[in-house]
């Protein structure tokens, strides 16, 4: 029983060091981007959440291929332009929330057919849902190698019907008029219509109103929109609900078309004991060494990435040759934060992974903590089963497994705080962890890792909201 001793000991600990102890560490940083000149075009496809097919958030989680892109994408939501190598994906969104592929449900919406070219911008989103109109896919092309873009002085927008408010089709045409009347803009607009973008002068105001067809009953009464030089925007009419009942109010939504694309932030931790010294790691992207020289316990600070979907692959050694230790797929979306954690040790137990895992760096009220179970210690994964509970008996944390991740815990900050750690297999053996104070405005990841035999239990410390940081430990048994 001495090795899920110790592994506990890894993993209470990892919860108890503040970032006042932490030690600056040297940088790691990416390779150089490969030559843009020699980079295949992608595609770049942006997400919209339009489909009001219940009441509250509406959550759902949304595929590519089998590449998970949100697990949280509530009504409403949109995804900024990805990144895609061109062809063709099969699109399935699936009512509620999965971290991963579900097995045994049915999707909301199956498209096995989206085809993506090459240098051309789309927008998909998801309609339908209420008042008898199907769940489905609207897609939209935004851009293509030869579309005329806005000039110095102009901007360009283009509105979309994505409001199911009545039963007939018909009963849901509106027209767009200016707030200062004039003639209509649009009329007869119904459900599903989309009108081309319209270039006009950047720098003056534009001010409308969505009446319903033939009528002065305001349906939306948008907000001025001043559009910057070279500015491309989509609006979206939303919601079923135009005056009483229904899952959501009708209501516009505003989504840019930038002509760049935005970028992700990512940095990476090396927390694989897959063999013993240093465990030299490569790293690719979409077969693009990142790192070549990951050793284990490193982390990178972060690294600007275009946002968009990425193939993953981990070779053992310095360069990306022979079999990876793992191939998989990814969706880094733009302007977020992440931090992807390698773990595993190559074995049928615990195969090599990625962690994937969204950062948030954003100031608390006070303190937070997000703990990381990255140490493979036991023969079975269930041995390494913990519950983290305050010293008054209030679970903290249930059922935290190897490869488990807590949320981001809210603590007190400058005044003590203690937890003790409850082994689920022998949980007579609880450990009261000492007493730590937290500072205002930290944000600390920690990650237990090591595996007893390859690589000693140590715990790495990173600051969610600066510069990566790290800490050794090697734990003592008792």
């Amino acid at each position: 029983m001495r090795q899920p001793t110790l592994a506990r000991i890894a993993l209470m600990c990892a919860l108890i060091l503040s970032a006042t102890l932490m030690a600056a560490t040297a940088a790691i940083t990416f390779a150089q981007d490969p030559d843009p000149a020699q980079a295949p075009v992608p595609a770049r496809v942006a997400l919209v959440h339009a489909a009001p097919f219940a009441t509250g958030p509406a959550t759902v989680s949304v595929f590519l291929n089998d590449i998970l892109v949100d697990s949280s994408f509530n009504f409403g939501d949109t995804i900024g332009y990805l990144n895609v190598a061109p062809g063709t994906y099969r699109v399935r969104i699936f009512a509620g929330s999965f971290s991963s592929l579900p097995t045994g449900e049915t999707p909301a919406i199956d498209v096995p057919g989206v085809t993506l070219e090459a240098n051309t911008d789309y927008t998909v989103a998801a309609i339908g849902g209420a008042n008898g109109y199907p769940l489905e896919l609207l897609p939209l092309v935004d851009r293509t190698p030869t579309t005329s873009l806005p000039g110095a002085n102009q901007g360009q927008v283009r509105v979309v019907h994505a409001a199911p408010f009545a039963p007939a089709i018909a009963d849901t045409a509106v027209d767009v008029v200016p707030d200062a009347g004039g003639p209509a803009l649009l009329t007869n607009f119904r459900y599903r219509d989309n009108s081309p973008f319209v270039t006009l002068p950047s720098g003056v105001a534009i001010d409308l109103q969505v009446r319903l067809s033939g009528t002065t009953t305001v349906a939306i009464d948008l907000p001025p929109v001043s559009l910057s030089p070279g500015q491309r925007l989509t609006v979206f009419a939303i919601g079923d609900n135009a005056g009483g009942g229904g899952n959501q109010p009708v209501q516009p939504l505003v989504l840019p078309a930038p002509l760049q694309t935005e970028r992700a932030q990512v940095r990476l931790v090396h927390a694989a004991p897959f063999a013993s010294g240093d465990a030299t790691a490569t790293v690719t992207l979409n077969g693009a060494v990142v790192k070549n020289n990951l050793t284990f316990g490193r982390i990178t600070p972060y690294s600007a990435v275009p946002a968009g979907a990425y193939a993953v692959e981990i070779f053992a050694g310095s360069a990306a040759t022979g079999t990876p230790a793992f191939s998989g797929a990814i969706v880094l979306q733009p302007g977020v934060n992440y931090t992807a954690v390698a773990i595993g040790k190559a074995t049928p137990t615990y195969p090599v992974n990625v962690l994937l895992l969204t950062d948030d760096p954003t100031p608390p009220a006070e303190a937070r903590l997000r703990a990381v179970h990255a140490a493979p210690f036991a023969p079975t994964v269930p041995q390494n089963r913990v519950d983290i509970v305050t010293d008054s008996g209030t679970t903290v944390v249930a059922d935290l497994d190897y490869a488990s991740v807590t949320p981001y815990l809210d603590l007190p900050s400058g005044t003590p705080f203690n937890l003790r750690v409850v082994p689920e297999i022998a949980p007579g053996n609880s450990i009261i962890l000492p007493t730590i104070t937290f500072s205002s405005g930290q944000v600390v990841t920690a990650i237990a890792v090591g595996d007893l035999v390859n690589q000693t239990p140590t715990v790495l410390f990173l600051d969610d909201r600066s510069v990566t940081r790290q800490l050794f430990l090697p734990f003592i048994a008792r």
